[in-house]
């Protein structure tokens, strides 16, 4: 099972990664956070990913540029940029900005030339970059609408689902809301945020104890070289 992590502002990056970072650490468990270059804003920040990387987690690059827009950084800038921190071994879209646009980027993500990237279903058009697994959103989606009992049992259900089918699966988790709420907005999301609703780390961490024994969990890198290996 990979484990990937979205980061997709400076909130994230520098107060909830460290709280994911804490619950990983202390299971022994290694993951992948796939960081908008934006997000990046000072050599403290470059200091903090090359630890994380150091320390056997994996940085991948969060694609602002999804279409090629001339607007924009290129995504070869963007990918240029995030190589200061580490190897770059995969690519996956933001949805925000521009966000998912089919075959567009699909063949933008594989102009990168990089090892695996991830996008919603299979690409329709001849590729050279493997593909992972599309996610499961523990957070935004199960959390989110139905609330962290009720999210996390309908997640369990189509995860097992998942791994009957197919044996393999990936599980997304935006590092932000370790410290906000993912539920309401303004005023209802501040006030949930301090009741500790509908945040993500004991849904989190009861995921990884609950599933620690039964499955092997996996940064998107290796898990890219076990699934190339046996071509699932």
């Amino acid at each position: 099972m990979g484990l990937r992590h979205d980061v997709d502002n400076v909130y994230g990056l520098r107060k909830g990664l460290p709280r994911m970072i804490e619950i990983e650490d202390r299971l022994d468990l290694r993951s992948t956070f796939f960081v908008r270059v934006d997000t990046i804003k000072s050599g403290e920040d470059e200091r903090m990913l090359r630890r994380l990387v150091e320390d056997g987690w994996e940085v991948g690059l969060h694609l602002i540029n999804t279409v090629g827009s001339p607007e924009l950084p290129s995504p070869r800038e963007e990918l240029e940029r995030l190589r200061r921190v580490s190897e770059i071994n995969g690519v996956t879209p933001c949805g925000k900005t521009i966000g998912f646009k089919g075959e567009v980027t699909w063949r933008v993500m594989d102009s990168l030339d990089l090892r695996y990237m991830e996008g919603y279903g299979e690409p329709s058009i001849p590729v050279r970059t493997f593909v992972m697994p599309t996610h499961l959103s523990l957070d935004i989606y199960y959390v989110r609408r139905f609330g962290e009992k009720k999210g996390y049992s309908m997640f369990k259900v189509d995860l097992l689902k998942r791994l009957g089918e197919k044996g393999v699966a990936t599980v997304l988790v935006h590092p932000e809301w370790f410290v906000r709420s993912v539920g309401g907005k303004g005023v209802t999301k501040l006030a949930l945020t301090i009741l500790g609703v509908k945040k993500l780390n004991e849904v989190y961490r009861t995921f990884l104890v609950e599933f620690k024994d039964q499955v092997r969990f996996m940064r998107y890198i290796d898990l890219h070289g076990v699934l190339s290996r046996n071509k699932v």
